[in-house]
């Protein structure tokens, strides 16, 4: 493939281009120190976030951020914050609720960053293997309390999840799956088949935790999917099938071995029955309520909606002659989609879905970190139909750095800028 350098870059000398790896080691290893961190606790993130913001402010240099903030992967990521901010200014929230509506949004901005440190950076391979190193020492917590239910270490966690909740986790485990797999592949080309073995284990071992110790109904419905979006354009058809007739084998066995998984899929037909028929609020009934009543405020201010940081205050207000169950009043319906809308109508949700797909459309190639990347966003995509995991905390910064350090890699790799075309 041709690649196409702007006549601006090219009159630019390479030593201007550039910020060396050694220059962006200390960003380099508190990137890694974020990945570690994020699946444990988001006040250790927090804080190797700030201090990695400050080692890249020391090294940066805005003539070459900028042509990436310009690119449209990252202009609408601007674009999306800046609506925002200006929403601040026709919402009658409170302040605080304001500025945390805005304080969910803001973290997006870290992405363009990412982007300038690991086009720059050989590291990026590094953070996401310690994501996965991290996770999996994750799972191998989960398991020991399966087994030994006397291992959980806090009276208020379920058993096999030791830190966070069932959804965090799943969201981690599913990628590390896939990304575990992705190890193992490369490692054996790489005739480095004792490794690649063991990473084939710890990717089984994601997924039978996943099936049997704690199922998290949105990780076990983008799965299919994920697997679907995975494998269908990369491999022959005729391996396709044997996969594909593994899966479903695989899937029947668990169906039949594992009563978590029974019960946590089955549990969705009861709330629904119940909900329906008995009006009563579990979980699949409460996001019933969210979504229709978050429709109805939708429809009250459609075009640039009722302004950041309104949705509890909406909920309140539907629920103020009604006596309802303190769980129907929330800041977050559990849909990115209605999210963004119901704050910054249909601009706000044309945004989001615009830089969802301007990011998928950067991992059409067929290197496996394109591959992950496009995994990075499907995922996003299908488990915020049920969330608002750009929004979540853990969720969002996962969905930031596995998506700015792809990009960066990929377009260091092209050794061009992402702003530059890139014709056949």
């Amino acid at each position: 493939m041709a690649t196409t350098i702007s006549s601006k870059m090219a009159d630019v000398q390479p030593d201007d281009q550039t910020i060396t790896h050694d220059k962006l080691r200390v960003a380099n290893a508190l990137a890694i120190l974020m990945a570690l961190a994020l699946p444990w606790s988001t006040t250790i993130f927090s804080v190797f976030v700030g201090m990695w913001l400050v080692s890249l402010a020391i090294v940066i240099r805005l003539d070459q951020l900028s042509p990436i903030l310009k690119s449209p992967p990252c202009l609408v990521i601007v674009a999306t914050f800046a609506f925002c901010i200006i929403g601040m200014l026709w919402s009658d929230a409170s302040f605080e609720s304001r500025l945390h509506a805005a304080s969910t949004v803001v973290k997006l901005l870290a992405l363009p960053l990412l982007i300038y440190q690991f086009e720059r950076s050989s590291s990026g391979i590094a953070v996401f293997i310690a994501f996965l190193a991290s996770c999996t020492i994750l799972l191998l917590l989960s398991w020991l309390n399966w087994f030994d239910p006397r291992t959980v270490l806090f009276s208020t966690r379920v058993v096999g999840v030791p830190v966070k909740n069932w959804i965090t986790q799943g969201v981690e485990f599913v990628l590390c799956f896939f990304g575990a797999i992705a190890l193992s592949i490369n490692c054996w080309q790489a005739r480095r088949h004792l490794l690649s073995l063991i990473l084939l284990g710890v990717s089984a071992l994601f997924l039978l935790n996943l099936l049997f110790v704690v199922s998290s109904r949105t990780a076990l419905a983008s799965l299919p999917f994920l697997l679907l979006a995975a494998t269908f354009i990369y491999l022959d058809r005729r391996i396709l099938l044997a996969l594909y007739l593994l899966a479903v084998a695989i899937a029947a066995t668990a169906w039949i071995a594992s009563p978590t998984l029974r019960d946590r899929l089955e549990s969705l037909q009861q709330q629904f029955s119940a909900y329906e028929n008995r009006n009563q609020l579990a979980s699949v009934g409460l996001r019933i309520e969210y979504w229709t009543k978050s429709l109805g405020f939708v429809e009250e201010a459609p075009l640039i909606g009722h302004g950041t940081g309104t949705i509890r205050q909406l909920f309140e207000r539907a629920a103020s002659d009604k006596n309802v169950i303190p769980a129907e009043i929330v800041a977050n319906p559990h849909n990115e989609t209605l999210f963004y809308a119901i704050q910054w109508g249909i601009v706000g949700a044309l945004l989001l879905w615009t830089m969802w797909i301007l990011h998928l459309s950067k991992f059409l190639s067929h290197s496996w970190i394109a591959w992950f990347g496009m995994l990075i966003v499907l995922q996003n995509i299908l488990s915020s139909l049920f969330n608002s995991h750009i929004t979540d905390f853990v969720e969002g910064w996962i969905y930031v750095i596995g998506v700015g350090i792809s990009l960066g890699i990929i377009s260091g790799r092209q050794q061009e800028p992402l702003h530059t075309s890139h014709p056949a």
